[in-house]
């Protein structure tokens, strides 16, 4: 079973991080947003999807207008699906919940981001754990109308409403926070809970495969 990695960057570099990170619990192989077409389906062995964050803005129609084919994938897929950041947004938007931008970016720090259910994604924690988690964002998802867009929500945070959701009927998941990042950005510190949330998501791949 592999992960495919759909790298929602322009600069593939910007996606190493995530490659690391995914590389330390499974099989990957990855490919630029800009290569899914109407067509593109994932091959057999392919057994996830993760998509990765991006520069581009979800409150931006001709930024999400980019995206049409990774956002028809969405809605067809049946296999495990973790969105990071703005693939979170993505999957969110593209299932019918409401975003919007922040009044104020949360750019490069770590958040406490409270775990409110505990499901496989953050097997391991306990519901009311602040874990802290690396932010780098201007947009979010809104609480306000995600249950009717088929949502449960599985933490939030001082600074964002919906940090991570569950689909409540397809195998789709989504955390605004960067779970690949552990390292403060002056390097003093490392906070390697978002590895495990990784880990969590690759075992469930392996379970569904």
């Amino acid at each position: 079973m592999k992960v495919l990695i759909i790298n929602n960057h322009l600069n593939p570099k910007e996606n190493e991080e995530l490659v690391r990170a995914v590389g330390g619990f499974c099989e990957y192989e990855t490919v630029s947003y800009r290569a899914i077409d109407a067509e593109y389906e994932p091959r057999g062995d392919i057994g996830a999807i993760i998509l990765s964050g991006s520069k581009a803005r979800i409150v931006d129609r001709s930024d999400v207008d980019e995206f049409k084919h990774v956002v028809s994938l969405i809605k067809r897929i049946e296999i495990p699906l973790l969105g990071i950041c703005f693939g979170h947004q993505l999957v969110c938007l593209t299932l019918g919940a409401k975003v919007g931008a922040l009044v104020g970016p949360v750019k490069d720090r770590f958040e406490r981001v409270r775990v409110i259910r505990v499901n496989d994604l953050f097997r391991g924690f306990q519901t009311g754990q602040n874990i802290p988690l690396a932010e780098w964002h201007n947009d979010y998802v809104k609480k306000d109308g995600l249950s009717e867009a088929g949502f449960k929500l599985l933490a939030d945070s001082s600074s964002c409403e919906v940090e991570a959701v569950k689909h409540c009927f397809k195998p789709l998941y989504g955390v605004q926070f960067h779970p690949e990042r552990f390292r403060s950005a002056d390097g003093r510190k490392e906070h390697k809970e978002g590895l495990r949330i990784i880990k969590n998501f690759c075992s469930v791949a392996e379970q569904m495969s």
